[in-house]
C-alpha cells in the first residue's frame, strides 16, 4: 500500500525528485503517514470505550470511533501538509511573497493584453527553472518567522487537547478491573447506608441494557475513579501518550530531510509558478476588460455628443 498518498502527497511531484532521494523521501513520507494512522487508532479505541459507558451499545460505539477517528486524522494531516512548507530556506522569500517572483520576469502593471496563452506559459515556465537553479544553489538556513512560531504553536496546543481527551480512554481500559473492584465496593457501600437511587441509576443497568466495559453509566464518575487511583501517575501516561501524538509533528518541524528534501522544493516551485500563470491570466483578463469599458464610454460620449448637437 501507498501509505505516503494517504498524507496527500502528489504522486506527480514525487516523481521528479531523483530516483535515489525520491525512495528516501517515500520512506520517510509513508513513515509519517503510518505515525497518523496509529493516531487515529489510538482515537477510535478511546472513543470505543467512552460510548459504551453512555450507550452500552457496540454498534453506536463503533459508528462514534469510527467517525471520530477520520475527523482526527484529517485534522492532523491537515496539520502536517500545511506544515510542510519551505520556511528557512532560500525559497521562503518568494513562497511568502510571490509578487517578488512576479517583478522577476514580468514588469507589474504592464500591458499585457496581446500576450498569447503560449508566451504565458513560456514565461512562467522559464521562471521555474531559474527558480529551480538559485534553489539548487542556495539551500538556506534562514531563522523562522514569527507567524511560523505561532502557527507551530496553535497546532501543538490543539493536539496537546486532543491527545489528553483520548489518553484517558485508553487509560480507562488498562486499568478497567482496578476501576470495576472500586466500583464494586461503592456499590456495597452505597446500598448498605441506603443510596438507593445512587445504586439503581448510576451503578446498576438499565432496563434492557447490560454494562460491557465498566459497571457504571456515569463517565465522569468513571474518570473520578481513574484519576483518585492513578494520582500522579496519570500525569506520567498522558505524557507518553502526548509523545506519541506530537511525534509526526515534530518530525515535520525538526526534520531537514522533510524541510529540504527535493520533493518539498518541487512543491513550492509548483505552487508558485501556479500562482504566477494564473496572476498573468487574470491580469490579461482585467485588462482587456477595463479596455472595452473605456470603449463604451467613448462610445457613449460620441452619442451623447452628437444627441446634443442635434
Amino acid at each position: 500500500m501507498n501509505w505516503h498518498l494517504q498524507i496527500g502527497v502528489d504522486r506527480d511531484l514525487l516523481k521528479k525528485v531523483d530516483p535515489a532521494q525520491n525512495e528516501r523521501q517515500t520512506y520517510i513520507l509513508s513513515t509519517l503517514s503510518m505515525m497518523l494512522v496509529v493516531v487515529a487508532l489510538i482515537c477510535f479505541f478511546s472513543t470505543v470505550i467512552y460510548t459504551l459507558v453512555v450507550f452500552h451499545n457496540w454498534a453506536i460505539a463503533i459508528a462514534v470511533g469510527i467517525f471520530l477517528s477520520l475527523v482526527v486524522f484529517n485534522l492532523y494531516r491537515l496539520f502536517v501538509m500545511t506544515a510542510l512548507d519551505v520556511s528557512g530556506t532560500s525559497l521562503e522569500e518568494m513562497y511568502m511573497d510571490h509578487e517578488k517572483h512576479y517583478a522577476d520576469y514580468h514588469e507589474i502593471g504592464s500591458d499585457i493584453t496581446n500576450m498569447s496563452d503560449e508566451k504565458i506559459q513560456e514565461i512562467t515556465s522559464l521562471s521555474k527553472e531559474k527558480l529551480r537553479e538559485k534553489a539548487e544553489m542556495d539551500i538556506g538556513n534562514k531563522p523562522l518567522s514569527f507567524a511560523h512560531v505561532l502557527t507551530m504553536t496553535l497546532r501543538v496546543g490543539i493536539l496537546s487537547i486532543i491527545a489528553l481527551v483520548f489518553a484517558t480512554g485508553i487509560e480507562l481500559y488498562i486499568f478497567k478491573n482496578q476501576i470495576n473492584d472500586a466500583l464494586s465496593q461503592l456499590k456495597q457501600h452505597s446500598t448498605a447506608v441506603g443510596e438507593t437511587w445512587f445504586v439503581e441509576n448510576i451503578l446498576s443497568p438499565g432496563q434492557n441494557d447490560e454494562f460491557y466495559v465498566f459497571n457504571a453509566n456515569s463517565l465522569l464518575l468513571v474518570i473520578d475513579i481513574l484519576q483518585r487511583g492513578l494520582g500522579n501517575w496519570k500525569i506520567l501516561i498522558d505524557i507518553i501518550f502526548l509523545t506519541i501524538f506530537l511525534i509526526p509533528l515534530a518530525l515535520v518541524f525538526k526534520s531537514k530531510e522533510l524541510k529540504q528534501s527535493e520533493y518539498m522544493r518541487e512543491l513550492a516551485l509548483s505552487e508558485i509558478t501556479i500562482s504566477f500563470y494564473h496572476y498573468l491570466h487574470t491580469q490579461r483578463l482585467c485588462q482587456n476588460i477595463m479596455n472595452e469599458i473605456k470603449s463604451k464610454k467613448i462610445e457613449f460620449k460620441k452619442e451623447l455628443t452628437i444627441k446634443e448637437s442635434v
